[in-house]
Order: structure tokens, then C-alpha cells, then sequence
């Protein structure tokens, strides 16, 4: 997603946040990825969230817009990239948002660039993975020329433009596995009973049920959009039950939100997108290192995918396939693939 600070193209309403849908539920945790997207935003001109589908960046950026719009006198506009195919329609799409008129003769980009020098604005682009190439154009092309304009990008990947801030927005808080008492408290565990209330006005966390959701949420590597579906099935399955059939989470956790996009109705829909976006040799090398169960190094990664692995692997991490590393004891780079996306690389 990128977001363009500044006025309407068309100088139109000024001012405030335009393009995000009001918010029909609670905005649980990340009050920290909050303050820090908008702390990059005061200081970098264009700042790119990125992690795995279903880890919330778009509502994290809905979050963010209605923190910093004050600061941009011609307000916040979002562009939603998710519909848009044809990469040569991403800067149609972004003139569409903000009613600047193409003229004969003038590519779309170059009249968004004309209608937002000297403007103090916002853009916000959803969902930049598929378009990638398009909206590092857009942006690249844009930002020189208007001075006072910002942008805010979420995508799996980074969009590699000079400038550019990565913001990797990493899954909710999971519970202490040795403290019981304190795991209400965590992100995950939080959100998980928020979204089951509203499917079961009943559900209670308690001491009954609150180990059993510590240790789901935990299977569900703290991603919101798995953690969601999820909550959906507790009146039909209760606790319980959800976490002794999440082997098949990708047959279970479907179908919460009738009016969601086709790629967030269900678990599988979302790995998919994520999977079909990398080249052959991507989806060679996630399905050979999705057979390791916890951290590996490059040399494992090689030793199951083969030599020429290693180019292949960084690219997981920059789409977020893969947990951002970490050094072990030795030195050597350790890499996760969540759980999740393990079962998926296994199927």
C-alpha cells in the first residue's frame, strides 16, 4: 500500500483521511507499530509495511493515517492496488483516487506528478506485491517532483526506491508459555477473544479456556487473518476442539467474512496468493526448506534445495515467506518459516 500526503488533485475536500472504509471492529494491539510507522513517516518520505498476507498491514496503515493526518494540510488517499491487474493501470488507478484527468498526449503518471507538486498530501497504495515493478515506478518518478507529498506503502516485499524506509510488521504477541496468568494480556490471546465474542456473545476466557486459546493462537503463529477465522468457528467447534483439528487449518479456517476480498476468505486463498506471486525456482526452494521444524541455515537450505539456493531463500525473506533471521551461537544466520506456511510448503 502507498500513501501520498498532500491535497486532491481535482481540489476537492482537503484534509482528513479519504479512500479507507470506517472500521467495524477494535483495532487490537500494535500500538507500538502505530507510533513507529508514524515516527518513520516524519522523517522518510516514502516508508513501505511489509510481512506475510493476513499479518493486518492495511489496517495497520488505516490506524497510522488517522494518527498523522493533522500533519498534511490536503489530507490522507488511499489507492487500493488489489483489484488492479494491468500493471500500466497503476498510476490510472492513483489519478482515479485523487480525480486527476488524464489528458491526450499525457501518461497518468506524469499528470499525478504535475497535480501534486506543491501539494502537501498522503497517497496511501494497498496491496503494491503483484503491481511491484509499477509502484516503485510511480513512486520513484513522483517523490522528486513533489516535495511536500509522502508516501506509505504496504506489500509483501519491499519496493526498493532510493529512500525507501521497510517497516516489517511482525506477528501479534503470543502468550509466555510459562505464564498462564499473564496470557490474557497478550496481543494474540486478545484478539482471539475479542473476534470469538462476536461470533459467540457466550464465549468467555477463563481459566478453562484461556490455556487451550494461549496454545491455539500460538499454532496460529499470531497472525491476525488466521487468529480471525479461527474466533469465527468457536460457537460451531469450541476451543477445544478448533485446536485439536488445526492439522487441517487450511479446510477449516474458511469463509468468515462474506463481503471479504476472494484472497482474505480464507487461509489457503491467502498462502496462495503469497505462493503464485514468486517464480518457479521460489516455489522450488519453499517447498524443500518448509521440511524444517524450527530454525535452519543457508547451508541446510542448500543442502535440501540445492547450491544455487541461497538467491532464492534471501527472496523469501524479502516477501516474507520467511521470519526475519536472526544470528545463532555459531554466527550464522538462522532462518523460520511460520507454521502456517510450513503446512502449506507441505502439502
Amino acid at each position: 500500500m502507498v500513501i501520498v500526503v498532500g491535497r486532491s488533485a481535482a481540489g476537492a475536500v482537503a484534509g482528513g483521511v479519504h479512500g479507507f472504509a470506517p472500521a467495524l471492529t477494535t483495532f487490537v494491539g500494535r500500538a507500538g507499530a502505530v507510533a513507529e510507522v508514524a515516527g518513520l513517516l516524519e522523517e522518510r518520505r516514502l516508508v513501505t509495511v511489509t510481512g506475510p498476507g493476513g499479518s493486518g498491514k492495511t489496517r495497520l496503515a488505516a490506524e497510522v493515517s488517522g494518527r498523522v493526518a493533522g500533519w498534511f494540510a490536503d489530507g490522507v488517499w488511499l489507492a487500493e492496488l488489489a483489484a488492479v491487474r494491468d500493471p500500466a493501470q497503476v498510476a490510472s488507478a492513483v489519478a482515479a483516487v485523487l480525480g486527476v484527468r488524464e489528458r491526450p498526449g499525457e501518461s497518468a503518471a506524469e499528470a499525478v506528478a504535475q497535480v501534486l507538486a506543491g501539494q502537501q498530501l498522503l497517497l496511501v497504495l494497498d496491496n503494491c506485491e503483484h503491481l511491484i515493478g509499477a509502484a516503485a515506478g510511480l513512486c520513484a518518478g513522483l517523490l522528486p517532483r513533489a516535495d511536500d507529498v509522502r508516501v506509505l506503502a504496504t506489500s509483501r516485499e519491499p519496493l526498493r526506491v532510493a529512500g525507501e524506509a521497510r517497516y516489517r510488521l511482525d506477528p501479534l504477541a503470543l502468550p509466555d508459555p510459562g505464564d498462564l496468568a499473564g496470557a490474557a494480556a497478550a496481543e494474540a490471546v486478545v484478539l482471539f477473544a475479542d473476534r470469538a465474542r462476536g461470533a459467540d456473545a457466550r464465549f468467555a476466557l477463563d481459566g478453562q479456556t484461556g490455556p487451550v486459546v494461549a496454545r491455539l493462537v500460538a499454532r496460529l503463529d499470531g497472525m491476525r487473518l488466521a487468529i480471525e477465522l479461527a474466533a469465527a468457528r468457536v460457537e460451531a467447534l469450541g476451543v477445544t476442539q478448533l485446536l485439536n483439528r488445526l492439522d487441517d487449518c487450511f479446510g477449516l479456517l474458511t469463509d468468515a467474512d462474506r463481503l471479504a476480498s476472494e484472497r482474505q476468505r480464507s487461509l489457503a486463498a491467502t498462502v496462495e496468493w503469497s505462493y503464485q506471486l514468486l517464480d518457479e525456482t521460489g516455489r522450488r526452494v519453499f517447498r524443500a526448506v518448509s521440511v524444517f521444524p524450527g530454525p535452519f541455515t543457508l547451508e541446510g537450505a542448500e543442502a535440501v534445495a540445492g547450491a544455487a539456493a541461497g538467491p532464492a531463500l534471501l527472496h523469501l525473506v524479502d516477501c516474507s515467506l520467511l521470519v526475519r533471521p536472526r544470528a545463532g551461537p555459531d554466527g550464522r544466520w538462522r532462518y523460520v518459516m511460520l507454521e502456517t506456511l510450513r503446512a502449506y510448503g507441505g502439502m
